[in-house]
C-alpha cells in the first residue's frame, strides 16, 4: 500500500468522524496536523483511531497512538503519519 493510499484511507475516516461529531465542517488533508487542527479530534479519539485505522489497513500498529511521535509526543500531520505507516506495512 502507497503512502497515498493510507493518507486517502486516514483522511477519509477524519472525515467520517467530524461528521460523526456534528463538528463544523472544514478541509482535512494530508498537510493537517488532526491533534492541534480538528476541534473534535483529541487524544482519545486518536486512540480510537488508531484501532479503526489498524483495521482498515490490516496491520497492527504496535502503538496507542500513531498521530503522535512516540519519542518527542509531537503531534503528527496526516502526510507524517502516512509515511511511517507505509514504511512498516512494507516491512
Amino acid at each position: 500500500m502507497t503512502k497515498t493510499e493510507i493518507e486517502q484511507i486516514i483522511v477519509e475516516t477524519l472525515r467520517e468522524l467530524q461528521v460523526a461529531s456534528g463538528d463544523m465542517e472544514c478541509e482535512i488533508s494530508p498537510v493537517v496536523v488532526p491533534l492541534s487542527a480538528l476541534g473534535f479530534f483529541d487524544s482519545l479519539l486518536a486512540i480510537e483511531t488508531t484501532l479503526v485505522l489498524e483495521e482498515r489497513l490490516g496491520y497492527s500498529c504496535g502503538e496507542d497512538s500513531i498521530f503522535k511521535d512516540k519519542t518527542t509526543s509531537q503531534p503528527l500531520s496526516i502526510s507524517d503519519v502516512a509515511s511511517r505507516l507505509a514504511q512498516k506495512v512494507a516491512a
